[in-house]
């Protein structure tokens, strides 16, 4: 039960505030009048939201509130709307733009030690279960429907099925849903099941303030990328983000003994659902009841990323990155908000309470972190320069105006269409045999037109996953599929790929040492794993290694081959919904390695945290003759 109604009772009893004039309101009938009304719950001005990048000079009580067109030249991460508020605010700004890490031959301090860096042993990611916030699953997120290239748009009125099995987050979803194509009339079900309670209410609760009809869709959207990743809100919206929560859990939830249920209207057709064991949400509806401060939950924060324990692993993230990118990521570590850089944050006064215990401790990770990983950074950018951001150094702002965006789109699509999303707690294996048994009204006739298990197969073995799910695939659809990635399949033989293989460098430096090409100048980087050229160059070497046979010897020693035979399923040989590795289009079927440029890669798989070696696999019914 969320005991302390303050917070969203406020809330309530506000009236909405007219965005504009009702005149201009008038004049365009077939808008809502959602779309002029406004909650109050941005980060802007008066709970404005961020639309547009504003003026850096901000001094206080005079901010400047003029558009920032005029990028700083030397760090680019700021922008004004003219010399005289650059001048003004250089005072401020010179902290950040003569910062060491804005030097291009800075060095981690490692190195200014002469010593061996000391990183946490962790090989592989974090999984999709993880209550990690920030978590880099190493794959951007992905369309795992892809109708165009699949089914195609000839029926429009087709409906589609998709379940995600293992889903750690909300990127998928959001990036299937915005790409199924315009003129789809039909209805789509999306089941989205993780067995961590924290990590599915954090979606249902997300979901929840970006789909409830009520706030501007726009105001929605920016409330909903806070809550992804900022550990503060503006203050209107965290008493909104309450609202929410009680919406959902109500005052008894956690006097239910066996199960809780519950469906939410949306803006459009459809519904937002969820069924969990009630004990899952206790600790949920505890999170909110809390009572611990900002300052608390931001020391906490700060504790955790600024631990000097993890300062290597930290330096060495950093090494990896261009000046103003550094800068950036360091501004983001102290402030934990995702904002273009000149917001002013006074307005977050809220802890978001998605993100920590209901002590008010941080559920992050003590090393790196980079809100970047997991997001195509390529379409990052590009939103960032629609807004006004300069992707050479204000990447987060291009990140937030970019979430923003894909929220945005996906809350319009879900008004506009007849889409259900229905999100369970419950172990992967009992949900198959649920579903199979008809427990799922919505899913009674067990026929996917998608499985997506994720990183499933590295939890359980291949043989388990493929025998739970392929009897729920829809054999009337030849294109139904299940799809799988793994972060392990090279667990149990490291010297399959070059990062883990301990000859990988030592060869590596021999050969360039020999190379007559290489300037004199630059052969003592090569003199010993310590440096930071060295680490960088070794942990790329996997864009020149296909895994693909190594891969595939994987998948028979986990018997795949016997299974699909057993199922009558098959592995595809050619994918149609992801390409088989990260950086590789799908339909350039005989590429093996990613064929990026320098830019490319450092979007790709710097910026944008993807790893080199994860390896994906569909599988497909075998047609009936």
């Amino acid at each position: 039960m969320i005991h302390d109604h303050r917070y969203y009772r406020e809330f309530i009893s506000r009236l909405k505030r007219p965005a504009m004039a009702i005149g201009d309101a008038t004049a365009n009938s077939e808008q809502s009048l959602e779309s002029y009304m406004s909650y109050g719950i941005g980060a802007g001005p008066d709970g404005r939201t961020v639309v547009q990048l504003h003026c850096g000079n901000m001094n206080g009580l005079h901010n400047c509130m003029n558009s920032g067109v005029l990028s700083c030249s030397q760090c680019s991460l700021i922008k004004y709307c003219s010399g005289r508020c650059q001048r003004r605010h250089w005072s401020k700004h010179r902290i950040d733009c003569e910062h060491p890490y804005m030097a291009e031959r800075w060095e981690p301090e490692w190195m200014t030690q002469n010593r061996q860096p000391l990183l946490s042993n962790l090989r592989f990611l974090p999984s999709s279960l993880s209550t990690e916030v920030y978590k880099n699953v190493g794959v951007p997120a992905y369309d795992c429907l892809n109708l165009l290239d699949n089914e195609g748009t000839g029926d429009p009125t087709r409906n589609i099925k998709i379940c995600m099995t293992s889903a750690g987050d909300i990127r998928n979803l959001v990036q299937t849903v915005n790409n199924i194509p315009d003129g789809h009339s039909g209805k789509v079900n999306i089941l989205v099941n993780n067995s961590n309670a924290i990590v599915l209410n954090r979606m249902l609760v997300i979901l929840c303030v970006l789909l409830n009809s009520g706030p501007a869709i726009e105001e929605s959207a920016e409330l909903a990328t806070h809550l992804m990743y900022s550990v503060s809100l503006p203050e209107t919206g965290g008493s909104y983000v309450r609202y929410c929560a009680n919406l959902i859990y109500g005052e008894d939830s956690c006097d239910r003994e066996m199960s809780f249920q519950v469906a939410i209207k949306t803006r459009g057709r459809g519904r937002l659902y969820s069924a969990q064991p009630a004990s899952s949400i206790r600790r949920v509806t505890d999170m909110f009841s809390s009572d611990y401060s900002l300052a608390k939950a931001t020391a906490s924060m700060k504790n955790a990323v600024q631990d000097p324990f993890y300062v290597d692993d930290r330096e060495k993230l950093v090494s990896t990155l261009k000046p103003g990118h550094r800068v950036a990521l360091h501004r983001f570590w102290q402030t934990g908000i995702l904002a273009p850089f000149s917001t002013d944050l006074k307005a977050f006064k809220s802890p978001n309470r998605l993100m920590f215990t209901p002590q008010g401790e941080w559920m992050g990770t003590n090393s790196a972190v980079n809100p970047l990983h997991g997001w195509d950074v390529a379409a990052v950018q590009q939103s960032g320069l629609e807004s006004g951001c300069d992707p050479a150094g204000d990447i987060f702002g291009c990140l937030f105006f970019h979430i923003k965006s894909e929220l945005r789109e996906f809350a319009v699509r879900v008004k506009e269409r007849d889409i259900s999303i229905h999100l369970l707690q419950y172990d992967s294996r009992l949900l198959s045999k649920g579903i199979s048994i008809g427990v799922l009204p919505e899913f009674s006739d067990a026929s996917f037109d998608r499985v997506d298990i994720g990183d499933m197969s590295d939890r359980l073995s291949v043989t388990e996953c493929l025998t739970d799910w392929a009897a729920l695939l829809n054999r009337n659809n030849e294109k139904a599929c299940i799809i799988m990635h793994s972060k392990k399949w090279h667990e149990e033989t490291p010297m399959s790929i070059a990062r883990d293989n301990p000859r990988a460098l030592k060869v590596l430096t021999e050969r360039c040492r020999r190379v007559s090409s290489v300037k004199p100048t630059l052969r003592p980087l090569f003199s010993g794993s310590q440096t930071r050229f060295s680490s960088r160059l070794l942990a790329s070497l996997d864009a020149f290694v296909d895994h693909e046979r190594a891969f595939l010897e994987y998948l028979d020693n986990q018997g795949a081959q016997s299974t699909c035979c057993k199922l009558g399923i098959s592995l595809r040989q050619i994918h149609c919904v992801h390409p088989k590795r990260t950086g590789i289009p799908i339909h350039l079927v005989s590429q093996k390695l990613p064929n990026l440029s320098k830019e490319e890669f450092y979007e790709q798989f710097i910026l944008g945290g993807a790893d080199l070696t994860i390896r994906f696999a569909e599988f497909e019914a075998i047609a009936s003759n």
